[in-house]
């Protein structure tokens, strides 16, 4: 677990948590005062009216009675506003944190959402708040912890005054002081067994809720595995039923983990109750033996032993509370420290050209790149030049860094060495928003959402209809949109309703119609017929230039016949540039293209004989 966190370290998480909510963290601090107060200004009310009854003061009782049910009903009514601002503002937290996280994401180094361990902790984090809650529950614990300690606050005086309630003259002095020490020291005892129990209990808890995700996890991926179509084909085929019918078996043991739990809790809760009902019997003890000299009254009796009682079953909530804070926390903090990050190391504040004739050149130049953590170089030293209206190709074997140097020309991550230069001036100066919007990219990995076909195409929810018609025909894709039941409206996916699920090929043309309706100076092709069939793969190249236009193209693709359309080839391997030139020159150097280019003919010679 995370360190047991400070009532200052609440305090800070509740103000960064309802950031833009000042009034929740005035309805905390007037909450926990007003509900704490209620129960002792109750007594201290009761303490005089029944002594004012005892000496027969009909009127004064009254009057004391008129009083504390109007500063009753003041404290309650000011409390249950401060519940109800605390409970409407904490649930208005939750979607504003989340919103402020995508914010972050959107903001902060590609590289560092692109870690395993990033991603790791989100998943954790979503399996703690179904068993604990969120950021609203956090709120909520904190605000009862508050309240508890406020409450303690006050008995505390309580206690003190009743202390120094003594009376030498009706008191023996050494009685008295023999008693407070017993009090004392029976206070002691019950605080410490009490918090003893409860950091067992909190301690049982965090492994029963390590448990309870564990399986929830193990849960959500079993539906998945069932749900997911694209995994029905190897359970059948590898014969795998029997061995997930298995581990769903596991699963149904959840409720006995609680039960363990709930077993656990409640002998941690009766030796607690124990101790605290010992306190009481020293506390009535020491009240009356004060009373019985007099240094008291019978009204103070009743006053003094409730707030010795309500100060004990104060402690007890407060610790249980602050055993739920601390592990929630576990999992919460991941939300701070991600929001806390710093942003781009560098974001520019530079405007992009709107030039119509899209005239816009780059370079890398002496570019070097590794990724964060390890030490080999994935890019090693590299200069090019990427030239308008250009349709050029980079190749090579995996691993070469060809996405890479996308991924940096995207700027996706900063070089490591180097610099990239958009018309001459580095590309980190620009603002980052203005410099990517130069680029429309299909990687090899890319996403479709399960929204509606033409907000996919669009990426938003306002679509142009002519310009979606134009791009759809483009990429090959018009005709079948037109079979779809909702056409250009049709739900994608199944995640958001009763969508329709795309073939790999027809999800690539989607793709390639998304990136041509951006409209951007340069798009980026990462094997973009990857998944479609030799017809469609042809129809793509055939159409390439009607695509791209007048735009500048780069082209990602591991099948060496298909760069023969393309002005210039690159060539990468081991991190470099080895060759450039056309298909034709590259041939006739007899290098890594060469070798490339005749292994894979051979496969298609071979194909057709």
């Amino acid at each position: 677990m995370s360190k047991n966190m400070t009532v200052k370290e609440m305090w800070h998480y509740m103000v960064f948590q309802t950031k833009g909510y000042r009034t929740v963290q005035v309805g905390i601090v007037l909450g926990a005062l007003t509900a704490a107060a209620v129960p002792y200004v109750s007594s201290i009310f009761y303490a005089g009216i029944l002594d004012r009854l005892m000496l027969a003061k009909y009127d004064m009782a009254v009057r004391t009675v008129l009083q504390m049910t109007v500063i009753i009903m003041i404290l309650n009514l000011t409390a249950k506003a401060c519940d109800r601002i605390v409970q409407h503002y904490g649930a208005l937290c939750e979607p504003e944190i989340k919103k402020r996280m995508a914010q972050k994401a959107f903001s902060m180094e590609y590289e560092m959402i692109d870690k395993a361990e990033a991603l790791a902790s989100f998943r954790r984090v979503r399996a703690g708040e179904q068993g604990m809650g969120g950021a609203e529950r956090q709120l909520q614990e904190i605000y009862q912890f508050f309240r508890e300690l406020v409450g303690i606050v006050f008995a505390a005086g309580f206690v003190l005054v009743l202390f120094a309630s003594t009376d030498s003259k009706k008191e023996n002095l050494t009685v008295s002081v023999l008693l407070s020490a017993l009090m004392l020291l029976t206070v002691g005892i019950v605080l410490a067994v009490s918090n003893y129990f409860s950091k067992k209990d909190g301690e049982f808890a965090v492994k029963t809720q390590l448990e309870n995700e564990r399986i929830n996890t193990l849960t959500g991926y079993l539906y998945t595995l069932m749900e997911k179509e694209e995994y029905i084909k190897d359970i059948r085929l590898f014969g795998l039923r029997d061995y997930l019918y298995k581990k769903m078996d596991a699963t149904r043991f959840v409720g006995k983990i609680f039960t363990e739990k709930g077993c656990y809790t409640g002998k941690c809760q009766a030796a607690s109750s124990f101790a605290a009902q010992m306190l009481a019997a020293v506390t009535y003890i020491c009240i009356a033996a004060k009373a019985l000299a007099g240094s008291i009254t019978v009204g103070e009796v009743t006053m003094y032993a409730s707030a010795v009682i309500a100060m004990i079953a104060g402690v007890q909530k407060m610790l249980e509370k602050y055993q739920n804070i601390n592990y929630m926390n576990e999992y919460l903090n991941t939300y701070e420290e991600f929001i806390t990050q710093p942003n781009m190391h560098y974001d520019g504040t530079l405007p992009t050209e709107k030039r119509d004739d899209n005239q816009y050149l780059i370079e890398f130049s002496h570019v070097s790149f590794r990724y964060p953590g390890t030490e080999q170089d994935i890019l090693r030293d590299v200069s090019i030049t990427f030239h308008v209206g250009e349709r050029l190709a980079l190749v090579g074997r995996n691993g070469a860094g060809k996405t890479t140097l996308i991924k940096l020309l995207c700027r996706l991550y900063e070089p490591t060495e180097g610099e990239i230069r958009l018309n001459g001036i580095n590309i980190a100066k620009y603002d980052y928003d203005e410099y990517v919007r130069i680029f429309s990219v299909v990687f090899q990995d890319f996403r479709l959402y399960d929204f509606p076909l033409d907000e996919n195409v669009s990426s938003g929810i306002q679509v142009e209809e002519k310009r979606l018609q134009e791009v759809l025909k483009l990429s090959g894709m018009w005709e079948r949109v037109q079979e779809l039941s909702g056409k250009q409206r049709t739900l994608l996916g199944h995640e958001n309703g009763q969508g329709v699920s795309l073939s790999g090929g027809e999800a690539q043309k989607i793709a390639i119609a998304r990136a041509l309706y951006k409209d951007a100076p340069f798009i980026i092709l990462d094997e973009p017929t990857a998944s479609l069939d030799p017809l469609a793969e042809a129809e793509i190249y055939e159409n390439f230039d009607t695509l791209v236009r007048n735009k500048t193209a780069i082209y990602i693709s591991h099948r060496m016949s298909s760069c023969k359309f393309c002005d210039r080839i690159v060539v990468l391997g081991e991190g470099k540039i080895l060759e450039e030139g056309s298909h034709e020159a590259l041939l006739e150097q007899k290098g890594r293209y060469y070798q490339l280019y005749s292994a894979q003919a051979k496969y298609y010679m071979s194909e057709g004989q």
